[in-house]
Parts: C-alpha cells; sequence; structure tokens
C-alpha cells in the first residue's frame, strides 16, 4: 500500500488538536525538550484537571444511586434531544475541513461516501463540492487488485480508500522515472598528499584481516552521562542488556495501561502550559526514553524500573540519555536517501513557502511535525559509528521488544 495515502486517510479521520494559534517553523526547536525532573503535578490532579466534561447534567454519580425522584428538566431534554436540529460543535470540525480542502479532488470519491454516514458532520464538510456529490456513489476509479472481486459494490464505505489505484504500491513501479543526467567524475591524483596519508596511516593496520585497536574511550564507560555526553560503545552495550531485562516489564499489560494514561494526561499538561508539541504523541517519537522516564515518575513506578537497569549501572536520568542518544544514532545510521534529501531540503528553508499555502488550523501541525522528524534524526557522527560498531547487537535487542517501550513507539525502521 501506498504509505503517503494511507497518511493521508488516516489523517482525515482522527481527531485533532483544536490550533488556536500559530507559531513560525523557527520556535518549534524547544517544544521537544525534555525535563526529566519537571516538577509535573501529581497524576491524581491531572486526572482531575482533564477529566472529560460530559454535555449535560445527569444529576446523579452513579448508576445503582440515581435517587427515587426523576428530574423533570432532565426528562424534556431526552426526549427533545434526537429531534432538535442544534447540535454541539466537534472540536476537530474545523481541521477536518482544512484538511479535506488540502486533498486532491481526485481522491473525494473514496472518502466522500463514508463521511456522509456518520452521524454529527459538519454541513459544512457534507456540502463541500466534490463531497456532495460522493453521497451514495460507488468510487468509479478501482485497483485492478480489487476490480474482479464479486459484489464489490457492497464494500464497507469506510474501505472505499482501499479501492484507489494509487494506494496500491505496485501500481505505482510502472510509472516513468526521471533520469537524471551523470557527469563524469574527475579524479585528480595528489601524489605528495596520498603519501603523507600513507605516513599517518600505515596500510599494515586497515590491510584485509587487520584488527586494529579500538580506541581507550569506546571501551570506557561514561561516567555520569547526560544529554550532551559523547557515546561509547560500552554505554551503548550496557543499555542493550537494560533492554533483554525490560521484556517482561514492557509486556505487562498494566504498565502498558498505565504508560499510555500518563502519557494522555503529560501532552494535555503541556499544552496547557503553552510548552507541548502539539500534536499528540510527537515528542515521545523524538524522546521515548526520556519521556518514558517522565511517565513512570508519574504513576509511581520507579523502584519497579530502577531495580532492572541498575544492574547495568544506571539511574533513570542517564538512563533517559543514553537510550535517546542511541536510538537517535541508530535512526541516523538506518536513513535512507530520501529521508536524507527530504530533511536537507526542509532545513534548508525549501518547504517555507508550500507550508505558508496552508492555513493557520493546519500550517502549525505540518510545521512541529517536520520539526520533530529533523529532531529525531539529530544525533553527531560520532555517536552513529559507535552504534554501528554495536548495530547487531541494538538490533536483536529492538526486536526482542518488538520496537516498543511499554506500548511507546521508538520508530526504528
Amino acid at each position: 500500500m501506498n504509505r503517503k495515502f494511507l497518511a493521508i486517510c488516516v489523517m482525515i479521520f482522527v481527531l485533532g488538536s483544536s490550533l488556536a494559534f500559530a507559531i513560525s517553523p523557527a520556535d518549534y526547536k524547544d517544544r521537544f525538550e525534555v525535563d526529566m525532573n519537571e516538577n509535573i503535578p501529581p497524576i491524581d490532579e491531572l486526572r482531575k484537571m482533564f477529566a472529560p466534561k460530559p454535555v449535560y447534567d445527569r444529576k446523579f454519580d452513579y448508576f445503582w444511586t440515581v435517587g427515587r425522584v426523576f428530574n423533570k428538566d432532565f426528562a424534556q431534554t431526552i426526549r427533545e434531544y434526537g429531534t432538535r436540529q442544534s447540535r454541539l460543535k466537534w472540536q476537530g470540525e474545523d481541521v477536518l475541513l482544512e484538511q479535506i480542502k488540502n486533498l486532491p479532488k481526485e481522491y473525494y470519491q473514496y472518502i466522500g461516501p463514508y463521511l456522509h454516514t456518520i452521524p454529527g458532520i459538519s454541513e459544512k464538510v457534507l456540502n463541500l463540492p466534490g463531497i456532495k456529490e460522493t453521497k451514495n456513489k460507488f468510487p468509479e476509479r478501482i485497483a485492478p487488485q480489487l476490480k474482479d472481486i464479486e459484489n464489490i459494490e457492497f464494500l464497507s464505505p469506510a474501505l472505499y480508500f482501499m479501492l484507489n489505484p494509487d494506494a496500491w504500491q505496485e501500481n505505482n513501479l510502472s510509472r516513468e522515472r526521471i533520469k537524471f543526467l551523470t557527469m563524469p567524475q574527475k579524479n585528480y591524483y595528489d601524489t605528495k598528499f596520498m603519501t603523507k596519508v600513507m605516513e599517518m596511516v600505515p596500510p599494515e593496520n586497515f590491510a584485509p584481516g587487520a584488527k586494529p585497536e579500538q580506541p581507550l574511550k569506546s571501551r570506557l564507560r561514561t561516567i555520569y552521562p547526560d544529554a550532551s555526553s559523547p557515546l561509547t560503545s560500552r554505554d551503548i552495550q550496557a543499555f542493550a542488556k537494560t533492554l533483554n531485562a525490560m521484556v517482561e516489564f514492557s509486556d505487562n499489560i498494566y504498565n502498558k495501561a498505565k504508560i499510555i494514561e500518563a502519557g494522555n494526561l503529560l501532552d494535555e499538561w503541556e499544552n496547557s502550559q503553552g510548552k507541548g508539541a502539539i500534536l499528540p504523541g510527537l515528542k515521545d517519537l523524538v524522546h521515548p526514553c526520556q519521556r518514558l522516564v517522565q511517565k513512570i515518575k508519574m504513576q509511581g513506578m520507579d523502584k519497579e524500573f530502577e531495580s532492572i537497569i541498575s544492574q547495568e549501572g544506571f539511574n533513570m536520568q542517564e538512563w533517559g540519555y543514553t537510550c535517546d542518544k542511541t536510538i537517535k544514532a541508530y535512526r541516523l545510521l538506518k536513513m535512507t536517501r530520501p529521508e536524507l534529501l527530504t530533511l536537507l531540503l526542509y532545513k534548508r528553508n525549501i518547504y517555507k513557502n508550500q507550508l505558508n499555502l496552508y492555513s493557520d488550523k493546519i500550517g502549525p501541525s505540518l510545521a512541529v511535525t517536520m520539526q520533530g522528524i529533523i529532531e529525531m534524526y539529530n544525533a553527531p557522527i560520532e555517536d552513529m559509528l559507535e552504534v554501528k560498531k554495536n548495530q547487531t547487537l541494538l538490533k536483536d535487542s529492538f526486536e526482542k521488544l518488538k520496537y516498543r517501550l511499554v506500548s511507546q513507539s521508538i520508530y526504528i525502521k
């Protein structure tokens, strides 16, 4: 399946955050900074602070204590609720409308019929030119892989996006590829320079079968690692051992539920303080380990977690820094050319004019996402070289955890 199209479809149907402000892309970098010792309110206080607000007052707390007298106003509300024309505006309504407007018109036939089946969708969306005409209409352009399936016209509208030929990767392989003109490379051989290099780097140390000695700093553990300290092979090896010991802790369903709850509340609280990453979960992709430490502290799971990582001499803060630096360097090592080119173009402001075409409701979320991707790969070359020496060990450790730390994705290809 074409990942780009699927991402667009998911983006359409997921409730987006309501953005009431706009920030220039240059201001987003500090949104991804994590303070593992930050003074976050107690979890019980956050639960009350961000508890879902009821649409109406039910006049009772629990179903087994509803009382003996039925409230007349409540009864009238119930009778009239299904017949009145007015409705409550959905929080992500304007965002959804903007997202649909930015979609190619030829994709409307795959999402429009489904939108017409969802209760409560705004008339602004349903009467949008191109969407209005798709009501109860089966898509005309169908992928050849599905065209001959019997009774496919009875497919649920929620799955119409699968009918799009562009959603199938094999349909895009036949498209004409751009042929770049390659110029012959001229190599100039500087005899004096090469002689000097040979003196500084004796060939016998790097001939086939030679085993150059590993630098001393690479064989030592870093004392008191922090966000800026370099990684060593021993740091990486110790971190990998903590991952192997964390499998049972990470697979525990109760631990997963607690971390998910803490993550949601943490995102809500940071956004309320004006220092969140706007989109939920985005900060977790950039610094999964430091965020995990924050969530574990919020839920009071410190002792159990420290008993695992302390076996390799880490405290929670040191483990968070070492873990995130290792993951970022590993991502950088596995980066593909298209990913590298995209990030370089964004850093050089090539996409600035394109981002300015979007409204204030969509632009900030796109800009902060791009900034987040840059931060995900932000690692010094020295760290990447140390990770390269241990990439097989790390790959095995990540696979044991299924590339997730207690329900939290670490996003490594």
